[in-house]
């Protein structure tokens, strides 16, 4: 099949690399920044590029790779120019808002949300990865009406490409998910760091420093359109981490021991039987 990455920031990078090392397709790729594009075609990462009304409707698979706010006006605007019956996606780490933007919408391509459940604590073409999606999850997000065969081939692309997990799933059960495993573990790093304390760690930090602050390091502009486009779903994990935290700490302002510590072999257990 032609592969077509729009974008070759971090995620679109790695999925050309990794398209390449792991699958026979020919990937074409483009990027906003045409001295990116160029780089990848002298690097090899992708087999051939040009202007989006050549490219575009070679097609057979087009990955999308951008901002949030910016995949809707792309889609459309380009809308004649996919190839018919083929299949769009994006690496989107929302899928409702999205989905239900272009749900009526008259396309002769069909379009299904996709999300390779990996990243980095960096961005950039330059920090792209062949190996970024090895033992990771892709979610996909198909409408209803999406004729099986064409998921069918989205999840096969995604095995061939090497994610080790494929799920296939509404876009509100994928954002519900998501505020859970990934955008609560941002607001959390977040928060954490803003603590007084935070710059006089050196010393004193060990694993659990680590561990718990990873995640702060965020490209805000992408971040913030994210929490902002899955807002329900992620206030909502706010509300019961802000509520699990108030019982620890009445039951330490209190000296409640027992509580305290049926607290804590409560998430032990948890932990232990969830992985």
């Amino acid at each position: 099949m032609n592969i077509l990455i729009v974008g070759l920031g971090l995620i679109g990078a790695s999925l050309a690399k990794a398209i390449k090392k792991n699958t026979n397709h020919t990937v074409f790729g483009w990027n906003r920044t045409q001295s990116v594009t160029a780089r990848a075609l002298a690097d090899g990462v992708i087999d051939k590029t040009g202007d989006l009304e050549v490219i575009i409707p070679q097609a057979d698979v087009t990955i999308i790779n951008f901002y949030p706010q910016a995949i809707v006006p792309f889609i459309r605007e380009h809308k004649d120019l996919f190839k018919q019956d083929s299949i769009v996606t994006d690496s989107c780490g929302i899928k409702t808002k999205i989905c239900k933007e272009l749900e009526n919408d008259d396309f002769n391509f069909y379009y299904i949300g996709g999300h390779p459940m990996a990243g980095r604590e960096v961005s950039g073409y330059d920090n792209s990865l062949a190996t970024l999606f090895d033992n990771a999850s892709f979610i996909c997000t198909p409408y209803d009406n999406t004729p099986k065969a064409k998921t069918d081939t989205l999840v096969s692309l995604a095995e061939e490409i090497g994610f080790a997990q494929t799920v296939v799933t509404t876009p509100e059960h994928h954002d519900e998910m998501i505020a859970f495993t990934s955008q609560i573990a941002h607001v959390l790093a977040c928060s954490y760091v803003l603590s007084p304390l935070a710059p006089y760690h050196r010393g004193f930090s060990a694993g659990s420093y680590r561990d718990v602050s990873r995640v702060a390091r965020i490209n805000a502009d992408m971040w913030t359109q994210l929490f902002l486009d899955n807002k329900k779903a992620l206030t909502q994990e706010i509300d019961d981490l802000v509520s699990n935290l108030l019982v620890f700490k009445e039951s330490i302002e209190k000296d409640d021991e027992k509580t305290l510590h049926d607290l804590m072999e409560k998430g032990n257990k948890i932990k232990e039987e969830i992985g």
